[in-house]
């Protein structure tokens, strides 16, 4: 039985390729929307607690989400990764007090539930697949077990890209991926030469601006780079 849902979930990512496309994260989130009945999938890659790389949103509402898990530092991904279980929340409003910042937002954003599958093996997390739909309501049983194969195979694909197996026709993992955060990186730094913090300080300072000024993340980071703004340091005493 597990033998035959792999297969079948690996012919539903095969099919949702398009056109002359390999096989690779952005099909297998295509697939992952129409199969398990949800309205987004994206997957993104992680360093550890509070560090993501998305790297593939299905549409719009995934991609949004993603923004505002990356920008507010709350959310189903946080506990997936100190835990190492999925994460099935059926309506968002429901653990509103859990996530102040991410809720609202996600809420105002268009989602009402949220499934979330670390990606790991043994100790060894290095993602996460993440499932948004635009109703509340659990997966069905099926629904559950198929989107457990996905995480699988999400796994696969990333541990097979970081270990150079891309190379067999119609196989590259990563094809598709969106722009790393390499901006955001970049604007952390410069912000902590400017306060003269500490890289983790500065960008807690520039994820609470983001926040406060309720920007993306990636828009406040441009600003930063592109010297539209400083972050300048907070005057001592008589300063």
């Amino acid at each position: 039985m597990a033998g035959e849902r792999t297969a079948r979930v690996w012919a539903w990512i095969a099919d949702a390729r398009e056109d002359d496309a390999p096989v690779s994260l952005a099909a297998l989130c295509r697939a992952a929307v129409r199969w398990l009945g949800v309205d987004g999938a994206s997957v993104t890659a992680a360093g550890g607690p509070g560090v993501r790389e998305p790297l593939f949103a299905s549409g719009e509402l995934s991609a949004r989400l993603e923004g505002l898990l990356f920008t507010t530092g709350e959310g189903p991904g946080e506990d997936d990764f100190r835990f190492g279980s999925p994460m099935l929340i059926p309506d968002l409003e429901a653990v509103e007090e859990r996530w102040p910042g991410f809720v609202p937002a996600a809420l105002e954003a268009g989602a009402r539930a949220v499934f979330a599958f670390p990606l790991q093996t043994g100790a060894i997390r290095v993602g996460l697949l993440s499932l948004y739909r635009e109703l509340p309501g659990p997966l069905m049983p099926q629904q559950l077990a198929d989107a457990l194969v996905f995480a699988d195979i999400a796994l696969q694909l990333l541990l097979d890209s970081a270990s150079g197996i891309t190379v067999l026709s119609g196989y590259r993992p990563l094809d598709g991926m969106s722009d790393s955060r390499a901006e955001v990186y970049q604007a952390t730094g410069m912000i902590s030469v400017q306060l003269g913090v500490s890289l983790e300080e500065s960008f807690v300072r520039l994820r609470a601006h983001a926040f406060a000024a309720g920007m993306p993340l990636d828009d406040v980071a441009g600003d930063v780079v592109s010297r539209l703004l400083r972050f300048d340091p907070e005057p001592g005493p008589g300063g």
